[in-house]
């Protein structure tokens, strides 16, 4: 009777088969999710996504609580007790229905629109969702994220200051932000100077010598840095020497790492 009961619920939030159709015949484009940052002129999450193809950025401007369920799973946070996301992905698994995909299919009046291609018993189902709820529940159930043709050619530049790495940081394949109190609540941390790690290249020296997305960098060769510039002021005085050590707040516990300069 309950995995009747939430069957009928889930039907009846479903759109019908010829919308769904219908988006998907308007084409998408496969993206990943690149980053999280904090946008500097309004202090508003923002969620970056990146083209699987051509690696085009496409940002969406998002509320706190949907950023941090999307923060928590890109750091692999495992919580005592579900939240909203962890709940639906539950709910879904029990009734052995699957996410197929999702889509952010239109910008529309400065709002993004969103659906969920689910398979349950052998029926497709298309669910309306919000982008980060629909990006926060991909994340968790390991489904790909697909963006229209139409809202990439909409899509809005990155946050000023927060786009492009210097081209030392660029050069380790790292990505830095500075670390302001809502980013230390966003990443769930209790750190309140230093510098967050917001995107680090795969196979880049900095991935090579441990740096994840979410670290925080507090000292460069003994140096403490508070901003994205003094890390770069830092990198590059270190440019010298074969290598550079890193002190670093990983999970909430220091740790020292030392990074391979590229030659």
């Amino acid at each position: 009777m309950k995995s009747s009961y939430w069957m009928i619920v889930v039907c009846a939030l479903a759109m019908p088969m010829s919308h769904l159709r219908a988006a998907q015949e308007t084409g998408s484009v496969e993206t990943r999710v690149k980053t999280l940052l904090i946008d500097p002129n309004t202090q508003t999450p923002v969620v970056v996504l990146e083209t699987i193809a051509d690696k085009r950025a496409l940002p969406i401007w998002i509320d706190v609580p949907e950023a941090k369920a999307i923060a928590l799973e890109l750091e692999h946070v495992k919580l005592p007790r579900p939240l909203t996301h962890d709940l639906i992905r539950n709910i879904l698994q029990g009734l052995n229905a699957t996410l197929q995909r999702v889509t952010i299919t239109e910008l529309r009046n400065n709002t993004y629109f969103a659906f969920l291609s689910l398979m349950a018993k052998g029926q497709q189902l298309q669910v309306d969702s919000r982008p980060s709820d629909a990006i926060a529940l991909a994340l968790r159930m390991k489904a790909p994220i697909f963006v229209s043709a139409q809202v990439l050619a909409k899509s809005k530049p990155l946050p000023d200051g927060s786009g492009s790495p210097d081209q030392t940081q660029k050069k380790l394949g790292v990505q830095a932000q500075d670390l302001t109190a809502e980013l230390a609540k966003l990443f769930d941390s209790q750190q309140q100077k230093g510098v967050i790690v917001t995107d680090v290249l795969l196979g880049s020296a900095a991935m090579n010598a441990g740096l994840q997305r979410g670290d925080i960098i507090t000292k460069v060769n003994e140096q403490s840095v508070v901003s994205a510039k003094e890390l770069e002021s830092a990198i590059q005085a270190a440019k010298s020497s074969a290598q550079i050590k890193l002190e670093v707040i990983k999970k909430g516990k220091p740790t020292t790492l030392v990074i391979d300069l590229p030659s």
